[in-house]
């Protein structure tokens, strides 16, 4: 075929920068257009035996979807690699970080080897930066494709599993003495607004939730990720809902004002659980979700681990100076209660990329290149995403991701700049289709 461009060693990758289209050969890099969607889904199917053309469909209709999000590799006019960038915003503290998705990765068989899909990542980290967003993930079974290119296993899945006869069976028809009688119903249409209320509420202080606005929501809904959307109320007023897959809680939401919700809908979920003779349930949530001291209190297992269901998140960072200094107001609040003397500074070595944390008093802070100072910390790429998203924490970081510091002085620091952070994202957000 005379196929020339690779990632391997000794051979030319194409740049993370350069501008599509871009041609070698018989090969060519570019954004995809709406004529390439029908030659994008048969490429989809032989890679991955999937998806059904109304989930593919439904990829289309996505709030802001725009047909060049879809980067593509032709081999004389063929579609052979693929990935579908997303864009959209997570909360990380009093932070909304722009957020690229990352999905659908893939080369057809005969045109693999090539490192197709290794440069449409890169491409993808190029498109990061160009855009502004400060984060990319992915979701998948196949994490050391990703990891061969600096990115990290990092966020948490965190979720409650047991018997489907431990959950509690009241709730559902007794008084609440504050608001009267619970019943549990499907959702109706009306009552978007108060799941969207509800989200917020429950989620705004999770690091790694995806903000969702009205026409998100919407789609998200119309995807039909779950086989029934159950809402909690107290005559008409909802106070909670739980987005149920057959024996999954994908999300569940409440008012912390009102508790007996909470029980209602996890009457609700026994019953139907029961019913269709699923021997147990699992309730996707959070550390320190209500939900899960419920499943704790009740004897069963409360689970946070890198893998769930043989996939992990991964992460990765388009540009390390954009993200600490957007997070510098985070940085200068954390010294503050620790009552430093200034003017203090930290440096950061990533892979080959010199970084200085400069503090010139509690209110004032830069970040800067190609210098790192006295003391400073050396790391891989995927070490700092793990360490700055939350995931590890410094001491974890030295143990298991390697991290160095050059002075104790630098550990102190580090250890305040960089604390550890449950980063959780709902299943309804992670989905890959």
């Amino acid at each position: 075929m005379g196929i020339q461009v690779s990632d391997r060693p000794g051979t030319n990758a194409v740049p993370s920068d350069v501008r599509l289209p871009f041609r070698r050969g018989p090969v060519e890099f570019t954004a995809a257009t709406e004529a390439d969607h029908e030659s994008i889904y048969q490429t989809l199917l032989h890679v991955f035996h999937g998806p059904e053309r109304e989930v593919f469909l439904g990829t289309l209709s996505e709030p802001g979807y725009r047909p060049d999000q879809r980067l593509l590799v032709k081999v004389e006019g063929r579609v052979a690699s693929h990935v579908h960038l997303t864009e959209r915003a997570m909360r990380f503290g009093q932070h909304v970080l722009p957020l690229q998705g990352v999905m659908w990765v893939g080369t057809l068989p005969e045109y693999r080897r090539h490192g197709f899909a290794q440069n449409l990542l890169r491409l993808a980290g190029g498109r990061a930066r160009q855009t502004g967003a400060m984060v990319q993930t992915a979701t998948t079974n196949l994490p050391a494709f990703y990891q061969s290119l600096g990115w990290a296993i990092c966020g948490r899945h965190s979720l409650g599993k047991l018997p489907s006869r431990s959950l509690p069976t009241g709730g559902e028809g007794s008084p609440d003495p504050r608001a009267g009688s619970w019943h549990v119903r499907p959702w109706r249409q009306v009552e978007l607004q108060d799941l969207m209320t509800l989200y917020d509420r429950q989620f705004a202080s999770v690091h790694g939730s995806v903000v969702r606005s009205e026409e998100y929501w919407r789609w998200l809904i119309g995807r039909k990720l779950a086989h029934v959307i159950w809402v909690a109320c107290v005559g008409e007023k909802v106070h909670g809902y739980a987005f149920v897959k057959d024996h999954r809680v994908l999300e569940i939401a409440t008012d912390p004002a009102y508790p007996f919700a909470l029980q209602a809908l996890l009457g609700r979920v026994r019953s139907e659980a029961l019913e269709r003779a699923y021997p147990h349930v699992t309730i996707h949530a959070p550390p320190g979700h209500p939900a899960l001291e419920v499943v704790r209190d009740v004897g069963g297992k409360a689970l946070d681990e890198e893998e769930s269901e043989g996939e992990v998140s991964l992460y990765h960072i388009p540009s390390a100076q954009a993200l600490l200094t957007a997070l510098m107001p985070d940085f200068l609040e954390r010294l503050r209660q620790t009552k430093q003397s200034y003017p203090l500074n930290l440096g950061l070595t990533v892979g080959d990329q010199k970084l200085l944390i400069e503090f010139a008093s509690a209110e004032s802070g830069t970040v800067e290149l190609e210098r790192v100072g006295r003391r400073h910390l050396t790391m891989s790429q995927s070490a700092f995403t793990r360490l700055v998203l939350g995931h590890t924490g410094l001491d974890a970081a030295m143990t298991v991701d390697g991290v160095t510091a050059s002075t104790t002085t630098a550990v102190d620091l580090a250890r305040i700049l960089f604390p550890r952070f449950a980063l959780w994202r709902s299943p309804l957000d992670s989905v890959t289709a």
